[in-house]
């Protein structure tokens, strides 16, 4: 099990542990344990679970670390270049206008069939759960929200008829009982 994270006076990260025969040994954080954290965190915004992914136990402390800090930074720059306006429009575009299956195959699981979860396509669910009656409640998400904003991304010229398309929408929702 891994010791303590100290920073050493030449601002070095180490990891601080006890030998079998009572003494210290100290152990630098390597290149590798420092990324691997950097990256779980971003992933989890978990400073413990980044930690224990990268080999090391206190994830706090390591988010004090500038050169923690900068990488981290620098990792957040990345991510912000690599997410394009194409990105956004394909994932918006499989919210507004995906299938629902998954959700349904997952709701009559309940009824004796087992699904594998991971071949499920569960993108267009934002709440499921079982009712106190054993029933289960599956709540989609809102897909002429994600139209509209769909809508906006890609400018008004894509489209001139889309105002009274996205209102006869809205009045089609608003007059059905259904779910």
């Amino acid at each position: 099990m891994p010791g303590a994270v100290q920073l050493s006076r030449a601002g070095s990260l180490f990891i601080e542990s006890k030998r079998k025969d009572g003494g210290n040994v100290k152990k630098p954080i390597t290149s590798a344990q420092q990324k691997s954290f950097c990256q779980s965190y971003l992933y989890t915004m978990d400073p413990q679970r980044a930690a224990e992914t990268a080999g090391i136990t206190d994830g706090y402390a390591l988010l004090k670390d500038r050169t923690i800090q900068q990488r981290l930074e620098s990792m957040r720059e990345t991510l912000r270049t690599q997410i394009r306006k194409e990105d956004v429009v394909r994932q918006l575009s499989q919210l507004a206008f995906g299938r629902t299956n998954g959700a349904v195959e997952l709701a009559l699981a309940s009824r004796g069939t087992e699904p594998a979860p991971q071949s499920l396509d569960l993108s267009a669910v934002s709440e499921f759960r079982a009712t106190d009656k054993g029933g289960i409640e599956i709540k989609f998400i809102d897909r002429i929200r994600a139209l509209e904003v769909l809508y906006g991304l890609l400018g008004n010229s894509a489209a001139p008829d889309a105002d009274a398309f996205f209102q006869a929408l809205e009045d089609a929702d608003q007059g059905s009982d259904e779910p």
